[in-house]
C-alpha cells in the first residue's frame, strides 16, 4: 500500500539535487519496498500451492497487523479512539488490502506472476485519475490527461485485448480491478486518513485490524479447508504478511517523509523489474512480447501524470 501525504512547500531552497547524506537517509528503504512488493506475486504463487486466494490475504492482513501493533507497542503508541477514523481506515483497508489482495491471489491461479507484477505498475494510473474525484486540490492538466491516456492504452497492451475473453483476460481483469481499488485507497488515505494527528502506525494498526475481521468472516463463509500444509506456502504468507503488509508501510512511510511522496509512489517502476525477474528465473513463467512493452508504455504514462518526466510542476 503507498500511504499518500499531501506535501506543502516541500523542495524550497534546493536546487533539485539531493545530498548524499539525504540519499542514504531514504534510498536503502526505497529499494526494500522496490524488492519485498516486488516479491510479493512470486510469493502468492507460492502460497497458492497450499492456501486458497482469500486464506493468503487473511495470512497476509493478519500478520501485517502483528507486525505494525508490535512497532506501535514498541513507540508506546496507541490504537485510535473509536470513531469515524474506524470507518475510514476500514473502508481504506478493503481497498488496499481485502479486495485488491484477494484478486490478484484469484488472478494468479489463471495468470503468471510477472503478469500479476507488470499490471500493477498502472497503480499510480489509477491514483491519479480517482483522485481527480476524491481530493479537492487534484486538478487535471494537459499533461496529467496524456499521461492518463497513455497509460491506459499501455494497459490495454498488456491485457492483449485482441486475444479476446479467455483464461487469461479474466485473471487480467481481476489485476486491473486490484489495482483500480488500489488507486481508491490512496487518495482516500490521503484525504481522510494522513492528516489525523494519530500517526501512521496506529491507523494503519486499526486498518490491518479491520481488515483482518472482514477477511476471517469471508473465510469462514467461502473458504476451504487447508488439506496439506507445506512449509513454503506457510513461509510465503507469513513474508508477505510482516514485510510486505506490515513493516513495508513503517519504510514507506520513512521514504515519504525524507524524500516525499511523488519518490516514494516511483517505487512502482521498480516492482515490475523484480517481479519479472522471480517469475522467469525462478518460476520458470513466459513473457509474451506486449506485456513488458505495454507495462513500459504505462510507466510512461504514470510519469507523466506525476510530473516525473515532463513539465516539472510548481
Amino acid at each position: 500500500m503507498v500511504w499518500a501525504r499531501a506535501e506543502s512547500g516541500q523542495g524550497h531552497g534546493h536546487t533539485g539535487t539531493v545530498s548524499q547524506s539525504r540519499l542514504s537517509a531514504w534510498l536503502p528503504y526505497w529499494w526494500a519496498l522496490a524488492v519485498i512488493w516486488g516479491s510479493s506475486f512470486f510469493l502468492i504463487k507460492i502460497g497458492l500451492h497450499t492456501f486458497t486466494p482469500l486464506q493468503i490475504t487473511l495470512g497476509r492482513v493478519f500478520f501485517g497487523a502483528v507486525a505494525v501493533l508490535a512497532v506501535l507497542a514498541f513507540r508506546r503508541g496507541r490504537l485510535p479512539a473509536f470513531g469515524v477514523v474506524w470507518g475510514h481506515a476500514a473502508f481504506v483497508g478493503l481497498m488496499t488490502n481485502v479486495i485488491p489482495f484477494s484478486l490478484f491471489g484469484w488472478a494468479e491461479l489463471r495468470v503468471s506472476s510477472v503478469l500479476a507484477g507488470l499490471f500493477n505498475a498502472a497503480t499510480p494510473l489509477f491514483t491519479a485519475f480517482f483522485a481527480l474525484f476524491i481530493v479537492p486540490s487534484e486538478r487535471l492538466s494537459r499533461q496529467r490527461m496524456w499521461g492518463l491516456l497513455i497509460g491506459f492504452t499501455g494497459v490495454m497492451l498488456v491485457m492483449g485485448v485482441w486475444r479476446g475473453l479467455t483464461g487469461d483476460f479474466a485473471g487480467s481483469l481481476a489485476c486491473l480491478g486490484a489495482t483500480m481499488c488500489y488507486g481508491i485507497g490512496v487518495p482516500w488515505t490521503r484525504r481522510f486518513l494522513a492528516v489525523r494527528p494519530e500517526g501512521g502506525p496506529s491507523i494503519v494498526s486499526a486498518q490491518l485490524l479491520c481488515s483482518t475481521a472482514m477477511m476471517a468472516a469471508l473465510v469462514l463463509l467461502f473458504s476451504r479447508d487447508v488439506a496439506a500444509v507445506t512449509p513454503g506456502a506457510v513461509a510465503a504468507v507469513v513474508v508477505l504478511g510482516i514485510l510486505a503488509t506490515g513493516l513495508a508501510f513503517i519504510w514507506n512511510f520513512r521514504v515519504i517523509a525524507v524524500a516525499g511522496s511523488v519518490i516514494s509512489a516511483s517505487v512502482t517502476y521498480a516492482t515490475p523489474l523484480v517481479s519479472t525477474a522471480l517469475g522467469i528465473v525462478l518460476l520458470g513463467e513466459a513473457v509474451s512480447w506486449n506485456q513488458p512493452v505495454g507495462a513500459v508504455v504505462v510507466l510512461i504514462g504514470a510519469g507523466l501524470v506525476q510530473g516525473l518526466i515532463g513539465r516539472r510542476r510548481t
